[in-house]
């Protein structure tokens, strides 16, 4: 790796570093990309916020799914075909 590819990764700017906060989530960065996206959010507080915006997001979605899981209502299969034909008569009107 060139010089400048080095320095790039050690010090990314606010689009490589928000690529990285995003990638961070889902795997773990190698070691350079880890520094260089520490020494960036040490000195920006716009991706800092960020990448609180992003934890906030994924526990969100995490506790949504979580919820979403045990159906709370009975699938339309299970529906009688009076309640079926029920509901598409409120649809349609």
């Amino acid at each position: 790796m060139s010089v400048l590819g080095r320095l790039k990764v050690l010090s990314p700017c606010c689009r490589d570093a928000a690529r990285l906060l995003s990638e961070s989530m889902d795997r773990r960065l190698p070691l350079p990309e880890r520094v260089g996206l520490r020494i960036h959010l040490v000195l920006c507080r716009l991706c800092r916020r960020y990448g609180r915006q992003l934890v906030f997001l994924r526990r969100l979605v995490d506790a949504f799914s979580t919820i979403t899981e045990t159906p709370t209502t009975p699938a339309a299969s299970e529906l009688s075909p009076e309640a079926r034909g029920r509901i598409r008569e409120r649809l349609e009107n």
